[in-house]
């Protein structure tokens, strides 16, 4: 057992996530997240590494605050990034020279900037934010008449256009939509957005408008298509196809389903799938366009790992770019200098027992250039291998099993299953360690892991994913079981020491595992649901929930979908010992998920606790209360299991 692991050490660590290159290809600037937040506010900076190997990236930006998204100016001189520095929470515009210097404030408001990009010239920049109070609101907040009517007060993120000489910034006319995204035409003239109808997170799953409008002058926005959860837009131009908005979405307008990228002409038509379709059995998670080229590269993720994929190539057919086989591939970025035989690529990449640093170089010739995870150099990590087995129905399934360091192979071991999240998500090759993956910090404590990728996940397919439409609780319980069998049946985990566990949709699973099954003897249920009638009336997102269920409470008087694959509808089957956490302002799923269950399993005399915490949302983020699960974790599978 490793006690150079301790949770003190695991949230105070920071990741490399959003690379973006410089134009000319030569450094590449990024942010260092940290894991978790002291304080009400998250934290993170900017850093700086040269891509020919040549050097370690060292920090650029310092403070105790969150600054994120650096994006080069178009001839490398600035670097711009939004910050929350000067007001806590509130996110503005700042330069700083490429070649080092203090920050300059170019451009605030009183709410957050929520996202901006740079003109192809770079005499301008676009900018997403939210409407400031007015005077009115500022009097209603300050003498409490604040009554909520719905829909009477939304902020609508819109449009700005920022002079960069000038730092004067001018509304576009966007209207009452909540723009979610923006990208520029390639010769600056126009500008496309997607909006959806309100700044409800639920109405983007239903639909999204895409929009282009002229960068100059008073225009209204010219209505392009309507889709459905779109992400990454992307403005390409190309001789073979002309103008092309591309974005990342949903095969299908329902929601819990694979993504793909869509594509429309710039000046209107009907979305097309540019690819992969819905039959390639994979799943895009990520698309960049590259300036001043048609290049469009996607991450991929295929089973266990994740590729980069270049799709509009001369031949047409996609062409692999970049794969880490034995890990797995994270945020990435892409520059194509000009004059340049060959593309420099930013991107993340992790395995077992590497943590996630950042690599740059040629796709070919990759150089490590950060070191956030130094810390962890000394701590022997648990074994990760890839784990294949077969569903009852005859599914070809995959997951990761994870050892404990020094692990024998001639006997059983207690063993944990791990349930990722979503059901959209998936376990993958890469890093398993982080305070709401407890993957190596149980595996260095001397349990085996099982991480089964069930279907409703990532990395299969549109069909996959589908599975999970009403029937969780069904097929996907099956493929957790099976994975069990299989590992005992193999000779690796003791079918008497057996502990379940998850967040979210993790969660959920173990709460319906406990209700079904006396075979483990204890569960950790974080985050999860206990009624999906409940969770459709509640959550932030009622329309994907009420996929995930199959019916919606107002749809008749039963027999419910809903509630036959509850857990709260069997609790009084359940007697494992059942640790609850979940955060107190959780919006996805709110805490009555777990207090109402908690208050069933009472009825049983089962062992249950129940941690809330204050102020978190469904992902909690505050370093103690991250310590604090980690060790409560630990401590509950060592009572029941060991």
């Amino acid at each position: 057992m490793s006690d150079t692991l301790t949770a003190d050490l695991i949230v105070s660590l920071a990741a490399p996530t959003d690379p973006h290159l410089a134009p000319d290809g030569s450094r590449v600037a990024y942010v260092a997240a940290s894991y978790g937040q002291e304080g009400d506010h998250s934290e993170s900076n900017i850093w700086i590494a040269p891509t020919d190997g040549t050097a370690m990236a060292r920090q650029w930006t310092y403070g105790n605050c969150e600054e994120n998204h650096p994006r080069w100016s178009p001839d490398g001189a600035l670097l711009a990034f939004l910050s929350d520095r000067a007001v806590r929470g509130t996110l503005a515009l700042y330069t700083i020279p490429a070649a080092g210097g203090e920050p300059t404030l170019v451009y605030a408001r009183r709410k957050s900037i929520a996202g901006f990009a740079w003109s192809p010239d770079g005499s301008r920049i676009v900018l997403i934010a939210s409407d400031d109070p007015t005077d009115d609101d500022e009097r209603r907040t300050r003498e409490r008449d604040d009554a909520e009517v719905y829909g009477e007060h939304w902020r609508y993120h819109r449009l700005y256009l920022l002079d960069v000489a000038t730092r004067a910034a001018t509304p576009l006319r966007t209207g009452d939509r909540h723009v979610t995204d923006m990208a520029w035409s390639p010769d600056g003239l126009r500008i496309a957005f997607l909006a959806r109808a309100t700044p409800e997170l639920d109405s983007g799953r239903r639909q999204i408008g895409i929009w282009t409008i002229a960068a100059a002058g008073d225009a209204e926005p010219h209505h392009i298509c309507d889709t459905a959860n779109a992400r990454d837009l992307v403005w390409t131009t190309s001789e073979a196809v002309g103008d092309l908005l591309a974005w990342v979405g949903p095969f299908e307008a329902i929601p819990q389903c694979s993504n793909t990228v869509w594509s429309v002409p710039a000046d209107g038509g009907d979305p097309a799938i540019f690819g992969p379709d819905v039959d390639a059995g994979i799943c895009v998670t990520g698309l960049q366009g590259v300036t001043g080229q048609p290049r469009l590269t996607v991450s991929v993720a295929t089973g266990l790992t994740t590729e980069l994929v270049n799709l509009n190539t001369p031949s047409g057919l996609p062409v692999l770019f970049a794969a880490h086989p034995t890990g797995d591939l994270g945020a990435f970025a892409v520059a194509m200098p000009p004059h340049a035989a060959a593309p420099v690529l930013a991107l993340v990449r992790s395995s077992g027992d590497v943590p996630p640093e950042l690599w740059v170089g040629a796709p070919d010739h990759l150089h490590r250039v950060s070191d956030h995870h130094a810390a962890l150099r000394d701590v022997r990590f648990g074994t990760q291998e890839p784990f294949f087995w077969h569903a009852p129905d005859g599914l070809a399934l995959d997951g990761i099993l994870i050892r404990p360091p020094d692990a024998p192979h001639d006997r059983p071991l207690p063993t944990v299953v791990l349930v990722h999240g979503g059901p959209y998500g998936r376990s993958s090759n890469g890093w398993n360690l982080r305070p709401l993956n407890w993957a190596q910090w149980l595996a260095t404590h001397g349990y085996a892991i099982l991480m089964p990728n069930y279907r409703g996940g990532v990395g299969h397919g549109n069909a996959f994913a589908a599975a999970a439409r009403g029937h969780v609780g069904d097929g996907d319980w099956t493929d957790v079981q099976s994975m069990v069998d299989a590992a005992i049946a193999r000779g690796i985990a003791d079918a008497d020491k057996l502990g379940i566990g998850g967040w979210s949709q993790g969660g959920f699973m173990t709460a319906w595992a406990v209700t079904q099954t006396g075979r483990f003897k204890a569960g950790v249920m974080g985050a999860g649901v206990s009624d999906w009638g409940m969770l459709t009336m509640t959550s932030d997102l009622p329309t994907f929930e009420a996929v995930l269920g199959g019916d919606r409470p107002w749809d008749g008087a039963g027999p419910s979908n809903a509630a036959r694959i509850s857990p709260i509808s069997y609790a009084k089957n359940a007697h494992t010992p059942l640790l609850i956490l979940h955060g107190k302002n959780d919006a996805r799923v709110p805490v009555s998920q777990a207090t109402g269950f908690a208050l069933a399993l009472r009825e049983n005399e089962t062992p249950v606790d129940v941690v809330t915490y204050p102020r978190e949302p469904h992902g909690v983020r505050e370093r103690n209360h991250q310590r604090d699960i980690l060790r409560r974790v630990r401590a509950w599978y060592d009572r029941w299991l060991v």
